[in-house]
């Protein structure tokens, strides 16, 4: 059976009428990227420090040393670091886990261990030294 020319074209005209719309299809999609991308930055373009920003590390209780500091609990990571101030005395390890990891100033520390603002400050200088001293001799024991 040939198709009729009534047939044939019905569907040059379907056929139009497909090529069209895709057409126009492709068309709004190539707008809507060129309007997209003039709103976003490719990750390649941006700062490297805005890119390490964007970062997210899980903290896990296995990875975490707790330790009690006056009845607040220091998070810390990391063998070393743990390590080193395990090996500390109380007094100069809660200096620095008060300082560095619960964000207490000079002030409140001084207030809650009844010393001087620089007092606590210079406990906290000789706490830091001392940790230095412990951090070079695991490396020279590496």
């Amino acid at each position: 059976m040939k198709p009729t020319s009534i047939e044939n074209a019905i569907r040059i005209q379907f056929d139009f009428l497909i090529k069209k719309a895709t057409d126009h299809t492709v068309k709004d999609y190539e707008k809507v990227l060129g309007r997209r991308a003039k709103k976003e930055t490719p990750f390649s373009d941006l700062p490297d420090i805005v890119v390490e920003s964007f970062a997210v590390f899980d903290d896990y209780e296995l990875d975490v040393t707790v330790f009690d500091v006056y009845g607040m609990e220091a998070r810390v990571s990391g063998d070393e670091l743990c390590k080193a101030l395990s090996r500390l005395p109380e007094k100069k390890r809660n200096i620095l886990l008060m300082f560095y990891f619960l964000d207490m100033s000079d002030s409140e520390i001084a207030k809650l261990q009844k010393i001087s603002r620089i007092g606590a400050f210079k406990n906290r200088q000789t706490a830091l030294q001392k940790m230095r001293e412990l951090l070079q001799e695991n490396e020279m024991e590496e």
